[in-house]
């Protein structure tokens, strides 16, 4: 009898932003967002818990560190080498670390931002969906969702979802590939 070779199965890739209307995550690095809706906030919770792994930059784990530290999170940072476990959370250079073949062993795979890593994530084929949700708020200053891309990356609408009175509308896309 031949024995069948196991194959890695594919993670889902999902991307969650919360943004302004003028497509801003947060104010500075260094604080969360203040603006989000508390619809926007149990939604974000309820995906959370279904992820098998959390990946986050540097930032965003500092500032949401408590929360973080109580799920399967990888960190993406420049300052290590190699990975560097704490409890639950693994902090890791995607220079040195092959990402596909470390997410490989999950079904999916939530990422948290911030820009960096949704930029860093998309570049490498990593993101299948995103899920942004806009707030009706407009800030004119603060850290946008994504940035120093290099390439258009197309996406489709999937479907959309009034969230609150105030017109808190979630979207869900599915990336092009």
């Amino acid at each position: 009898m031949l024995k069948k070779k196991s194959q890695q199965h594919k993670a889902k890739y999902t991307a969650y932003v919360s943004c302004s209307i003028d497509g801003r995550i947060s104010l500075s690095s260094n604080t969360l967002p203040t603006f989000t809706s508390k619809e926007d906030w149990e939604f974000f919770q309820n995906a959370l818990s279904k992820a098998d792994a959390v990946i986050s930059g540097h930032n965003t784990y500092k500032v949401a560190k408590e929360r973080l530290d109580k799920r399967n999170t990888f960190v993406l940072t420049s300052k290590v080498k190699t990975i560097i476990e704490k409890g639950n959370v693994k902090f890791i250079n995607p220079k040195y670390v092959d990402l596909k073949k470390l997410f490989s062993k999950y079904k999916s795979v939530a990422i948290v931002g911030g820009a960096h890593v949704y930029q860093s994530m998309l570049s490498l084929g990593l993101i299948d969906e995103i899920y942004v949700t806009i707030e009706p708020v407009i800030l004119g200053r603060g850290k946008e969702m994504f940035i120093d891309g290099k390439k258009n990356t197309n996406l489709k609408l999937i479907s959309t979802k009034k969230l609150n009175k105030k017109g808190t509308m979630l979207l869900r896309y599915k990336v092009s590939k």
